[in-house]
This record gives structure tokens, sequence and C-alpha cells, in this order.
């Protein structure tokens, strides 16, 4: 029987804070930076997203530590609002000159007890938003989720391989989804253009007619 287990997300991943600021120093290391924004915006990062990642520099340190890599789920930790925070990313590739930025967490899992992209998917669901929700400290205009907190998200994990085949079938609906997004975004665009033209013709129209009858 394939039986789920509670467990604790610090029980089964690497959790890190980042650090690394938007400055960039001549001493320390060019990348390019995976900032807030490009958490919050993707549902994953490849490299088509990262390639237009802004320029910044990070010290060796922070460069070991907060590299991404295939397989992580990056996560904001930081808001305005208790009810939007912890909205994770996927990253679905190997990079050797990205990282991430600061008010971001890096999660590692442990390879053979998680699927990165099924703990992002679970990161998705009504129980996590709720549990970072109820959780989130400060006030104010800043919340933020602290390592601790983090560490102690609970999670329910069937055997890996049955989360691989969740989050495969997850992955290319989400693919769909998008796809479909994008043709949407064309077509309104589209319609948008056609209205504008169409508004134009009745102006172009009457103004041939009336140089038409001048002529005449």
């Amino acid at each position: 029987m394939n039986r789920w287990r509670a467990v604790k997300l610090g029980e089964v991943a690497d959790v890190k804070l980042s650090n690394v600021d938007k400055k960039t120093k001549a001493d320390e290391i060019s990348v390019r930076l995976c900032n807030y924004t490009d958490v919050y915006k993707n549902s994953f990062i490849d490299a088509d997203k990262a390639e237009n990642f802004m320029i910044a520099s990070c010290n060796e340190n922070e460069f070991e530590k907060f590299i991404l890599r295939k397989g992580q789920v990056a996560i904001t930790k930081d808001s305005e609002k208790r009810d939007d925070i912890g909205i994770s990313t996927f990253i679905s590739q190997d990079f050797d000159d990205v990282v991430l930025g600061y008010h971001l967490s890096l999660i590692t899992p442990f390879e053979d007890v998680l699927d990165g992209r099924f703990l992002h998917y679970w990161f998705k669901t009504k129980q996590a938003k709720e549990y970072f929700e109820n959780n989130a400290g400060g006030s104010g205009q800043r919340c933020t989720l602290p390592i601790d907190i983090i560490k102690a998200f609970p999670l329910h994990l069937p055997a890996l391989s049955t989360q691989k085949k969740i989050s495969s079938i997850l992955s290319v609906l989400e693919k769909k989804i998008e796809v479909n997004n994008k043709i949407n975004d064309n077509l309104s665009q589209m319609k948008k253009t056609n209205s504008a033209f169409t508004s134009l013709l009745p102006v172009r129209s009457s103004a041939l007619e009336g140089a038409s009858l001048e002529a005449a």
C-alpha cells in the first residue's frame, strides 16, 4: 500500500534565506539575479525566463549557497500582505551564473525522499496558503516568514515515484494553461488592434467621400 506520511519540510529539504542584494561590486562574482518579482510571477524558472534577469554580484560564499540548480524551489518569504506570501517557483534546470536574491528562500529537496516539483505544487494548495498566512510574522506593511516557520511547514508525502507521477501530470497541465493564456493574450491584443483600426474606417471613409464631392 502506498501510504502518505506526515513530515515537516526541514526533515526532507535544506532551507536557506537569501541575503544577496542587487548591488554590483568590482571584487565580487558577476551573476544574474533571480529577484522577488521573478519568483512571484513565474511558476518555473528556465533559461528563457532567466535570459533578462538583472546583472548583480555576490561573494563566493553567497554564490555557493544560492546558485540555482534543477529541482530546487524558491518561495517569497516577505510580503506586504499575510495572505500573499510563500509564493513558489520551480527551478527547472541547472544554472552556472544565476543566484537567488533577497526576500526569498531557497529550498533544496533531499532527492531520495522529496520531488521538487511536487513540493512546488504543494505550496499552491489551500492548506499551504493558510499555513503561511497564519504563521507569517510582522505587521503593517511588512510580513515575513522566519526560517523556523518554513522548516516547520507540514507536508504529506507519498512514495517518491508517486510524487513524480503527480508532479509530471500537473506540470503538463500547467504548461498547457500557460500556452492557452498566451494565445488568449494575443487574441485580446489582436481584438484591440482590430477595434482601433475599425474605429478609424468611418472617419477615413467620410473624408474620402468629401474629397470626391469637392472634386466633382
